[in-house]
């Protein structure tokens, strides 16, 4: 089932300001990290806040409104499979899935709270980088009552230095700055939009995974996601490695 529900730069607004009103955000940067992103989104599905957090049997929903149910998840997808099993048979359920794909690493002197520096994370998020996690969705992708909403933004994040040795930096907190559009997944042309228009004629998983820019080791999982949707299949083998193609 497709719901004609979208999010727009409109809706963005309109969820920062509200989401700034109740002081969750101050001078453009989120003071309860992710809940701050969550949150945001959680306004440009629906502003009516009777609408959030609404039971539903065991579970509850983040959003229930006319269009259905709609789950924000920032990560950990495989953690919504019992939600989502329980939910698909009587609703349809929109996951709404943040891809920051440029952010922006603010420093913060810890002694003084000023900000020390700005600048570009060199990592960029990718719609791509899905893939993998939807491997642990698989026996319900093909629910006509499931799809994914994709939403592309640009965002800063707070860090302060770290006394560990693992890890020199700790990060504070994230705000969306920027909404960049939308990309949905639910047939097997979303899937396939996916692929970058210059992937070969054929292709392994690991190649698959360069393409995407996903670490050559999610290779294998993305392309089991693709195939089982019906965006690639499988042509043959090269040595011990599996062939695709579009």
């Amino acid at each position: 089932m497709k719901t004609n529900w979208t999010m727009d730069e409109h809706s963005f607004a309109a969820a920062c300001r509200a989401v700034q009103e109740m002081g969750r955000v101050e001078q453009g940067v989120g003071t309860l990290g992710e809940k701050t992103l969550h949150a945001v989104l959680k306004r440009m599905i629906e502003p009516d806040l009777s609408r959030h957090e609404v039971k539903l049997g065991r579970y509850t929903a983040d959003v229930l409104n006319e269009h259905g149910v709609f789950e924000v998840q920032t990560r950990n997808l495989h953690k919504l499979k019992p939600k989502l099993t329980a939910l698909l048979p009587y609703w349809p359920v929109t996951v709404v899935v943040p891809v920051v794909e440029t952010k922006w690493l603010l420093m913060m002197d810890p002694e003084t709270g000023e900000l020390k520096e700005r600048r570009r994370s060199p990592k960029r998020g990718r719609a791509a980088a899905i893939l993998p996690d939807l491997a642990y969705l698989k026996p319900l992708l093909k629910d006509p009552n499931l799809s994914f909403l994709l939403v592309r933004l640009e965002g800063e994040e707070l860090r302060k230095p770290s006394h560990s040795r693992w890890r020199p930096v700790t990060p504070l907190e994230f705000a969306p700055t920027s909404f960049l559009g939308t990309e949905r997944l639910q047939t097997a042309e979303d899937y396939a939009a996916l692929l970058p228009p210059d992937l070969v004629n054929e292709f392994t998983a690991r190649e698959l995974a360069k393409a995407l820019g996903l670490p050559a080791g999610q290779g294998s999982a993305a392309a089991n996601v693709l195939a089982f949707m019906g965006a690639i299949r499988q042509t043959g083998t090269k040595g011990r490695a599996f062939l695709y193609e579009i």
